[in-house]
């Protein structure tokens, strides 16, 4: 009987992660998961984080506020928004001083434009209003908030979409408050830009995935964000082109 329980303990101890969260629990940690009680669902996590091996970095000011032309063709995740208006809501409260909840509206508008004009506004991103809310549910609000992640991580964004048709059924963003932030402040070396991060993230909204090789360094969607940086604020022909690959 005690051999038994052994390997019966064993053998819950390699389940994997995966499997072990409910519908209360969030995933920490990126990956593509099941959505609890949806079995036509998949949920994708992408954990933004400082560069691996070098956390905290500060990029050189001519590197970081300097935006070169890159394109490399940045690789598409699975999914995309359907056609038509996309509804969202901001957590107006949860932002920073330092940023300024009054800024959230634009900060927003100014990181979907950009995604929105590469693909001739085929998808129409429309502010549905404020929400308390500050962690990601399946509750098809479509969430952007800053609020509380995995230690390391700038930014999460939960994507959720049908495996079936390949759209996006609800996304949230969630952005690090323990993280010191600011806003168009180009070379500051103790804060993350609000919007170099934020158009990085809705880029996974879009269908995007994450790049990380040093080819991909000035594109929008390098998978490692930096402190002082703002030249993710405007696209590369890579992230141009690979979200015109989706729609």
């Amino acid at each position: 009987m005690r051999k038994a329980l052994g390997f019966l303990l064993a053998g819950l101890m390699m389940v994997p992660a995966v499997a072990a969260y409910g519908p209360d629990d969030l995933p920490e940690q990126a990956g593509d998961y099941p959505v609890p009680g949806r079995s036509d669902m998949r949920m994708r996590v992408f954990v933004y984080e400082p560069r691996a091996g070098r956390p905290g970095v500060v990029v050189d000011k001519s590197l970081a506020c300097v935006d070169p032309d890159q394109n490399d063709l940045v690789a598409p995740a699975g999914w995309k928004l359907p056609v038509g208006n996309w509804r969202y809501k901001l957590n107006v409260g949860s932002v920073p001083s330092s940023v300024g909840g009054s800024n959230l509206g634009t900060i927003v508008k100014d990181s979907f434009g950009p995604w929105q004009s590469a693909i001739s506004n085929q998808v129409n991103f429309v502010y549905d209003g404020e929400t308390g809310v500050s962690r990601s549910a399946l509750d098809w609000q479509n969430v952007i908030t800053w609020g509380r992640t995995q230690g390391s991580a700038l930014a999460v964004t939960y994507v959720r979409y049908y495996t079936a048709t390949g759209l996006v059924a609800d996304v949230d963003t969630v952005m690090n408050k323990k993280f010191t932030w600011s806003l168009s402040q180009c070379g500051l070396s103790n804060s993350y830009d609000a919007q170099n991060i934020m158009i990085h993230e809705l880029g996974h909204w879009m269908g995007l995935d994450d790049e990380y090789t040093d080819n991909f360094l000035d594109n929008t969607m390098f998978g490692y964000g930096s402190r002082g940086e703002t030249k993710k604020n405007t696209l590369e022909a890579g992230d141009e082109n690979g979200v015109r690959a989706i729609y």
